[in-house]
């Protein structure tokens, strides 16, 4: 078990059940962010592993990259709005800096899965598919219908149009 890692994602559980006590109205309830980020943490272990990168980066990565949303409580620019908080979450992470700036620069940049981003972006944008599809979200956009098709062949495992 990585101690570390349990500890990180105690401190993101606290502060969602913090945000779940506000009265914000909000696009996703605060289950499907415990259990989004959880399991995307875990999709960016495997990715990273596959893909020979490193494993706790990833997770925390992939377990923080909806933090926009989590404070704003809406969809719309949460990647950009996850910033100022992954910025406070991670300050105190005991990572290096270089660390901490590729973990916020995936945070921000998670979106956008048109574009080719660093390996990390890549991989947190990954993650955030395929986790989406194994919940059962209906992915639309072309763009990310191809991203989760080649995920899904990296994987060796087959599309299906039903998630």
């Amino acid at each position: 078990m990585d101690k570390v890692f349990i500890n990180d994602l105690q401190r993101i559980y606290s502060l969602l059940n913090y945000l779940e006590e506000q009265t914000i109205e909000r696009d996703y309830p605060i289950i499907w962010e415990r259990i989004h980020a959880t399991s995307c943490a875990q999709i960016g272990r495997i990715l990273a592993q596959k893909r020979n990168l490193d494993i706790d980066q990833a997770a925390l990565a992939c377990a923080l990259h909806d933090m926009g949303r989590w404070i704003s409580g809406r969809q719309i620019d949460h990647a950009p709005k996850g910033e100022e908080p992954a910025r406070l979450f991670l300050a105190e992470w005991k990572g290096s800096e270089e660390t901490r700036e590729q973990i916020i620069q995936a945070v921000i940049n998670h979106s956008k899965k048109e574009q080719i981003g660093t390996p990390l972006e890549e991989l947190v944008k990954d993650a955030d598919i395929l986790d989406c599809y194994w919940h059962g979200e209906e992915i639309v956009k072309v763009h990310h219908i191809a991203r989760l098709q080649q995920q899904l062949l990296e994987l060796g495992i087959g599309y299906c149009k039903e998630g």
